[in-house]
């Protein structure tokens, strides 16, 4: 089995999930990572699944993320495809698929939230302010320190996980 895990991303979060969803998978399929930013044309015919997303960034997902979806939106709702956000409020998780979605992007595998993180040593310029001020509101402990364990955006490779088990088991 062949699959497609087509991303974008600005801090690298989508790109670590990319990361964990491809080690998990292993040997179990050929997994092809593909940061929509940095790629050119590709062909889905070409993969069994495709699995498409990214950060949310002011409530919005990436123009790139858009712009493949609208350019192949036929054959992605013929395919065996699914779609994930990183979001560091997943409670926020429904209204983004419900507003940053095509109405008419129906994947098989569904919309899957894969947390996020607010970790400002990952980001450059404005957004390492904007997270450390997201941050602060979030709590007054430093969550980049190993030693505070209270409830924080993260990635939730449980949900990768679960993803990647269905598809690959069909």
């Amino acid at each position: 089995m062949k699959i497609l895990f087509a991303y974008t991303t600005r801090n690298g979060t989508a790109a670590e999930c990319a990361r964990i969803f491809a080690e998990y998978v292993g040997s179990k399929a050929e997994v092809t990572l593909l940061n929509l930013k940095e790629s050119g044309e590709i062909t889905l015919y070409d993969y069994d699944a495709v699995v498409l997303g990214g950060s949310v960034r002011f409530g919005k997902i990436s123009k790139q993320l858009k712009g493949f979806i609208k350019d192949n939106i036929e054959l992605l709702n013929k395919t065996a495809s699914a779609a994930f956000l990183c979001c560091g409020f997943p409670d926020e998780f429904d209204d983004y698929v419900s507003t940053e979605f095509r109405k008419d992007f129906i994947p098989k595998y569904g919309f899957h939230c894969f947390g996020g993180e607010l970790k400002p040593k990952k980001a450059k310029g404005i957004d390492r302010l904007l997270i450390k001020a997201l941050r602060s509101s979030v709590t007054q402990h430093d969550f980049e320190d190993a030693s505070y364990k209270g409830a924080l955006p993260e990635i939730l490779p449980e949900a990768i996980y679960r993803l990647a088990d269905r598809i690959v088991m069909g």
